[in-house]
């Protein structure tokens, strides 16, 4: 939440005000976001791949697929099965073990 309440009062309600559209200012929050937490991967794991950035700019389809679930099935429940999918289960998981693998050759190529 501190990360969501940061983007939404310092990137999101300044791009509103500046007369941007309400998509644009979401893509614009999202992409700074993606960029933060592929730098907060990157630095520690001395390593840029862009899964973070990836996984962060990806879930603006989902929320356009949820949507579309939503209005075509008529239920809430399709949304929340998607986020736990997506986030919980494939997204990431998937990306902690696209960075360990990476972070790896990194470290068998240096021996």
């Amino acid at each position: 939440m501190p990360v969501h309440k940061w983007i939404v009062r310092h990137i999101y309600f300044p791009c509103m005000r500046n007369g941007i559209s309400k998509e644009v200012a979401v893509w614009i929050s999202f992409f700074v976001s993606a960029v933060l937490h592929e730098i907060c991967v990157a630095v520690p794991c001395r390593i840029l791949k862009f899964w973070a950035f990836l996984g962060i700019m990806l879930q603006i389809p989902l929320i356009i697929l949820t949507a579309y679930l939503k209005s075509k099935f008529r239920d809430t429940m399709v949304g929340n099965m998607i986020f736990w999918f997506f986030f919980c289960i494939y997204g990431q998981p998937m990306c902690v073990l696209l960075y360990y693998h990476d972070v790896m050759n990194r470290i068998e190529k240096a021996r």
